[in-house]
């Protein structure tokens, strides 16, 4: 539901913007549309011309000429390139001068759906045809179909998300006459969480929605939850596959595990004592328990925080890669944490925190030379008794 209520408000948001492809585009001709063209020099060739319900007008020296879809200075350069077998130079000018009522359909998740009037004189686009129908709450706008007779017959599918989020102009297309647009009610899947979750149970959620929208309408994680051993079952199968914690969770399309109706999400708690290990410049370098879902501050913390000699922006976490015996290195400046500039990554079970280090003997030089000029101030004061 608060994906559905923040993708309405992304959608209100859009349509209130200016539509400024639309301002900017010049408006097409259409069936039924009267066009007034003008051959200068010639009046038999210069009169108005009805277009016709195939998209058609008929000129002298011409015939029939298809101008659907065309612009008003896209047909004067169309007609121009077919007169000059007949001119020299030809000049030609083309005006709508009335326009045609023009109309499309829409059906569907709509609540006033029906023939909606576009337009006159400007681009009519998706969007706002989409307005106009007043979609409801179980409207899928990432799957819209639209069947298209002129200028050429062709049927897609859009992705109006897309426009509303991102901004994506593919999307937002510009509607012709007597186009058919379907915009269908979102398909709904069961999925089942247990184990270790704030909220295990049955989740209704959305086709196509990942483990990460799972995850969260399930409350997250318990703090004893093993994330590294979670799996999913997919319904009428044994097999448990692992799921990879760390990158279902991030924000990459791309890393995000698509679920699907009927699987069944385990998250089991932790069985044994897992630790991490933080090294160098820290009060107390030691293993620490891995509890749950802990962050890199939280272990610093547990290992009595940063000594004065740590280099806070130079920090290496050493994670195992799995299947191998090798680690791989993530580094972390720590002053970007605490000035929120990035994330406080959270920690894998065994890895090897790395907090550098100045060299100590350059301190102990420094506070060794601090100490000899007091003393040698000291005993210039003295002499002077």
């Amino acid at each position: 539901m608060k994906r559905v209520t923040i993708l309405f408000i992304l959608l209100i948001t859009a349509l209130a913007m200016p539509s400024v492809l639309a301002q900017n585009e010049p408006p097409r001709i259409g069936a039924g549309d009267t066009l007034g063209i003008t051959l200068i020099g010639d009046k038999d060739i210069s009169g108005q011309y009805k277009v016709d319900d195939n998209g058609y007008i008929k000129m002298p020296l011409l015939g029939s000429i298809k101008v659907v879809g065309e612009t008003e200075e896209g047909l004067a350069k169309k007609l121009t390139e077919m007169l000059k077998k007949y001119y020299v130079d030809p000049v030609v000018t083309v005006v709508i001068l009335e326009r045609f009522p023009r109309y499309v359909t829409v059906t569907g998740a709509v609540r006033k759906g029906g023939k909606i009037p576009l337009r006159e004189n400007m681009p009519t686009r998706l969007i706002e045809v989409i307005q106009a129908a007043e979609p409801e709450q179980s409207a899928d706008l990432a799957r819209i179909k639209l069947t298209r007779k002129q200028p050429a017959p062709a049927e897609m599918t859009l992705d109006l998300e897309r426009f509303i989020k991102f901004g994506d102009p593919t999307a937002n297309v510009e509607i012709m006459p007597d186009d058919v647009i379907l915009v269908p009610a979102k398909q709904m899947m069961t999925i089942f969480v247990t184990g270790a979750v704030a909220r295990p149970g049955t989740l209704t959620l959305q086709e196509g929605s990942t483990f990460r929208e799972a995850i969260l309408q399930a409350g997250g994680l318990q703090p004893n939850a093993d994330n590294s051993r979670i799996t999913i079952r997919h319904e009428g199968q044994t097999e448990e596959i692992p799921v990879n914690y760390t990158e279902a969770m991030s924000q990459d399309p791309a890393k995000q595990v698509v679920l699907k109706n009927g699987d069944r999400i385990l998250v089991p708690t932790v069985q044994e004592a897992v630790t991490v290990s933080v090294f160098g410049g820290v009060n107390r370098p030691t293993p620490v328990p891995l509890v749950g879902r802990m962050r890199l501050s939280e272990a610093i913390g547990a290992a009595g925080g940063f000594s004065p000699y740590a280099r806070k922006w130079d920090i290496k976490i050493l994670r195992a890669v799995p299947g191998s015996n090798k680690r791989q290195t993530i580094k972390v400046n720590f002053g970007e944490i605490e000035e929120g500039k990035a994330d406080d990554p959270y920690l894998e079970p065994n890895d090897q925190i790395v907090v550098a280090e100045r060299p100590r003997e350059q301190f102990n030089l420094g506070t060794a030379l601090s100490l000899l000029s007091a003393i040698a101030s000291l005993a210039w004061l003295l002499r002077r008794r």
